[in-house]
């Protein structure tokens, strides 16, 4: 089994193929799946803030003007978003399409990040016309993922999907309960309760006040 730990964004992370083997030989040997899932999470599970970003207006702005002038909105998003997350001491684990997978030691660091980016894709939209204008939405989760290659997986990793994604509106920034009960800053923004339904479940999210 190859071992060696791929570098990614400023860090090692294991092969996708490491984990790859061990669930083949999970389905392989039945008998052995408690071992192999104890040497998965050893191996593989972190407990990290997930940082989920999405740019917003796809749709209007791709049927206006076409896809280069959309791809080229995306390369200025990952020009401010790229740097605000290294400055905040995070790491991207990948951009995929409009998209922003990243990861932090901590829900405060995310948190940091998520304002930064904000504010400089304010900053940077005094310098475009309106549909050139870079928006995004942002979910924030906390917990424990399995992290591997260019992947993350974990129940607060959907979550963050899903408000990142699916429930946020263009510049909002939401946090799951785990994200926002572990922040130790408590001066970093205000926020708002925002309980949904998610895939059948009751969750509370909660909303970034902007000033």
């Amino acid at each position: 089994m190859n071992t060696t730990p791929q570098k990614k964004a400023g860090r090692a992370l294991h092969s996708c193929v490491d984990l790859y083997n061990l669930l083949d030989e999970r389905i392989t040997h039945p008998e052995r799946t408690k071992a192999i899932d104890k040497k998965i999470v050893k191996e593989f599970q972190q407990v990290r803030s997930i940082f989920i970003l999405d740019m917003s207006g796809f749709s209007r702005l791709v049927q206006r003007y076409g896809i280069i002038h959309y791809l080229a909105m995306i390369q200025r998003m990952r020009q401010v978003v790229g740097p605000a997350i290294e400055r905040c001491k995070g790491s991207v684990v990948k951009f995929e399409a409009d998209n922003c997978f990243a990861v932090f030691k901590n829900s405060d660091q995310a948190l940091a990040a998520a304002l930064a980016i904000q504010h400089d894709l304010g900053v940077a939209n005094l310098m475009t016309d309106d549909d050139s204008d870079v928006f995004v939405s942002i979910g924030i989760g906390h917990g424990p993922i399995l992290l591997f290659c260019e992947d993350m997986y974990g129940d607060e990793m959907n979550l963050a999907s899903k408000l990142g994604e699916d429930v946020a509106e263009r510049s909002e920034i939401l946090l799951t309960d785990s994200a926002k009960r572990t922040l130790k800053k408590k001066n970093l923004a205000t926020f708002s309760a925002l309980p949904l339904t998610i895939s059948g479940v009751n969750m509370r999210a909660w909303k970034v006040k902007t000033k």
